[in-house]
């Protein structure tokens, strides 16, 4: 069951990459990790920096992505966020300001969500 959760999350973390370069998101790298969790993707939307969390569903039988972000959800993130703005002091001072997005996918159906803490 955990392959298929992990190959599951990388196409979906791969879908959500591509969909936002095309948008003219910059990747910085995936998969942040510390013991108390992960950032999917860190990307760059001009002057900021963007911590993204990807949620990806095959079909909606057992509900839709949205439902699997809540208010615990983004404090962990946001909490893993400031984390990697600690440790990478050169890469945040590239950038005037960071925020959360998340990216749901269901099937094809891409919605990208931006400042999901506000």
């Amino acid at each position: 069951m955990k392959k298929y959760n992990y190959s599951k999350g990388k196409q979906g973390e791969d879908e959500a990459r591509k969909h936002l370069v095309d948008k003219g998101f910059g990747y910085i790298e995936s998969n942040f990790e510390i013991e108390s969790g992960e950032i999917d993707l860190i990307m760059s939307d001009k002057d900021t920096l963007v911590f993204v969390e990807v949620k990806f569903k095959s079909d909606d039988s057992m509900g839709i992505p949205e439902e699997m972000i809540n208010r615990r959800k983004v404090a962990q993130v946001k909490r893993i966020a400031e984390i990697y703005l600690i440790r990478n002091p050169n890469i945040r001072s590239l950038f005037a300001r960071y925020r959360i997005d998340a990216v749901c996918i269901l099937g094809n159906k891409i919605r990208h969500y931006q400042n999901i803490y506000a």
